[in-house]
């Protein structure tokens, strides 16, 4: 029997099966509500290491909304959903029963409550008013100066691949020519290693061959001081989060696990200027 997971579950309720096409799971999504969009969001991003189709759906998700990556699109949908909190308390203002004289003339004064919208969100409001007071007064004693140029302010948003951390270890999921390969990132390794009988598949699929992309035999010192010969591959291309990068070696060995590749210093490298955050799980690009 198979073992029903919460992933499972959360899939079945927003209707995320594994047969849907990239085009079905964007149709889901946009007849879905702000709260379930959140929920499809949340789950795409954890499917689309494992599922290709989630991955093809997560990019037409970014265009249609027009927004870079998740953290632009929940930012986006978040204010949405708080957009549509603040107008049902508004119709629910104007819908409430108005006093005749008679009634108000005969109702003792009661202080009044402040509105539940407001005590939840009282920090929020507090600071747009500030914010607010700052802007008019800046706006009042600004100097008439028609011929200053104005002030740019270019606000960079993070761009960075996720670390899973594992046991305490950190993992690296990666897609090469289409298939989902997870990486255990190792910053002592120099090159990337994979076995070879997934050496074998890419050479299966086409992918690459050995008259074009074999580079060498080589030798390298593994973890037990061992010293191992190992065959040189150059990969094509590899993608890396929101990154592509080209021409990555790698070495393969008969023995190592599947569950073992190593993500070694060279494909970092690859990236470009970047910096490993392993407190925050994740590795910054420049």
């Amino acid at each position: 029997m198979k073992n029903i997971t919460n992933l499972d579950i959360k899939r079945q309720r927003v209707g995320l099966i594994k047969e849907l096409s990239a085009f079905a799971i964007v149709g889901i999504y946009k007849k879905a509500s702000v709260k379930s969009k959140l929920e499809i969001i949340a789950l795409v991003e954890v499917l689309k290491h494992t599922e290709k189709n989630y991955h093809e759906a997560l990019v037409l998700i970014f265009k249609l909304e027009k927004v870079a990556d998740a953290i632009g699109l929940i930012s986006k949908l978040s204010k949405q959903k708080l957009d549509v909190k603040v107008l049902s308390d508004v119709e629910r203002l104007a819908m409430a029963p108005k006093k005749t004289k008679k009634q108000a003339a005969s109702t003792p004064d009661i202080p009044k409550k402040k509105s539940t919208y407001y005590q939840r969100n009282k920090t929020t409001v507090l600071v747009l008013s500030v914010f607010i007071g700052v802007f008019v007064m800046i706006l009042i004693f600004r100097p008439s100066n028609p011929t200053t140029e104005p002030v740019v302010i270019e606000v960079k948003q993070e761009t960075f691949i996720e670390l899973t951390p594992i046991r305490g270890q950190k993992y690296v999921y990666t897609s090469i020519d289409g298939v989902s390969t997870t990486f255990l990132l190792d910053t002592g390794a120099s090159d990337t290693m994979v076995s070879k009988s997934y050496l074998n598949r890419h050479i299966n699929s086409g992918f690459i061959n050995r008259q074009s992309h074999f580079v060498e035999n080589k030798r390298y010192i593994i973890a037990n001081g061992d010293t191992v010969t190992a065959e040189l591959w150059k990969l094509p291309s590899i993608t890396i989060g929101p990154k592509t990068i080209y021409n990555i070696k790698i070495a393969v060995l008969n023995n190592l696990e599947e569950n073992s590749f190593l993500l070694g210093m060279s494909t970092i490298k690859k990236l470009g200027k970047s910096s490993i955050d392993l407190s925050n799980n994740k590795i910054i690009l420049y």
